[in-house]
Formats: structure tokens, sequence, C-alpha cells
């Protein structure tokens, strides 16, 4: 994916791991909710 975003010229892409965004968005929840290890999510800017 980020090679494909790369190749559409986008300036910078890069993948978010879901490690990284448990550490983010779901650290401390008291219900367990965790991010989907299935999905990856690429950030890309122009």
């Amino acid at each position: 994916m980020v090679a494909l975003t790369r190749e559409a010229d986008f300036r910078d892409a890069r993948r978010v791991p879901a490690e990284e965004r448990t550490r983010r968005y779901f650290a401390g929840r008291s219900d367990g909710l965790r991010p989907s290890r299935a999905e990856e999510l690429v950030v890309a800017t122009t």
C-alpha cells in the first residue's frame, strides 16, 4: 500500500501498525477494546 501511494504521487506515506494504534488510541481502556490486526492503515500526504 505504501508503494502504491507513492506511485500515485503522494509526497510521503507510512504504514501505521496495529501496535502503534493500540498505544496511541487504545491504551488504558477498561473495556479491553483493541484495533483489528487484519486492517492496515496508511497515512499519506500530498
